[in-house]
């Protein structure tokens, strides 16, 4: 059986913005002391992150959550697994749902994907992860199988192919640069 590869994750991006108000009021002020009734100065917001950065992470949730359905649904679609992985990944995919299907292997529920670190390089982006599949059930002839995986990293590499990032590598784990 090959082993089942997922993640799914709903990553999100979150921005900062610091405001500055200026008070006024009609309470008496100490003497000497004027009140300001001018405008508020308001400092612009400063992106805190590389707008490629957001769409590896939006193209690395996109790729488990295609990933799991598919396994989930023993589902051996190709067009969307082409969608978010290069021609051979993706026909690697379909031989591996087929796989499943015909050792009697079936999945449910989904891994925990921890907050990706990504590093862009131009066209070029590795994802790495921790990722937790225990909630992710195994079930050989409808029998669960209990999960001996735990916590691992996770480390994929995407490309950037007419303005969108897709997989094309599924890097082995001795690569990864991050603990879990």
């Amino acid at each position: 059986m090959t082993p089942a590869r997922a993640v799914v994750s709903a990553l999100g991006a979150a921005g900062v913005v610091l405001t500055a108000a200026a008070c006024s009021g009609e309470s008496e002020e100490p003497t000497g002391l004027t009140t300001s009734t001018g405008p508020a100065e308001t400092a612009d917001p400063t992106p805190t992150e590389d707008p490629a950065v957001a769409d590896v992470e939006a193209a690395y949730a996109r790729y488990w959550e295609v990933l799991v359905a598919s396994e989930n649904g023993l589902d051996e679609t190709y067009e969307p697994l082409v969608s978010i992985m290069s021609d051979a990944l993706a026909q690697r995919q379909v031989a591996d749902i087929r796989g499943l299907a015909e050792d009697g292997v079936t999945r449910d529920g989904a891994p925990d994907v921890g907050v990706p670190e990504v590093s862009v390089d131009g066209d070029t982006a590795r994802v790495q992860s921790c990722v937790d599949e225990t909630p992710w059930n195994v079930y050989y002839n409808e029998q669960l199988v209990p999960q001996e995986t735990g916590i691992r990293a996770r480390v994929i590499d995407f490309e950037r192919i007419a303005d969108e990032w897709i997989v094309v590598d599924l890097v082995d784990q001795s690569e990864a640069t991050i603990s879990c």
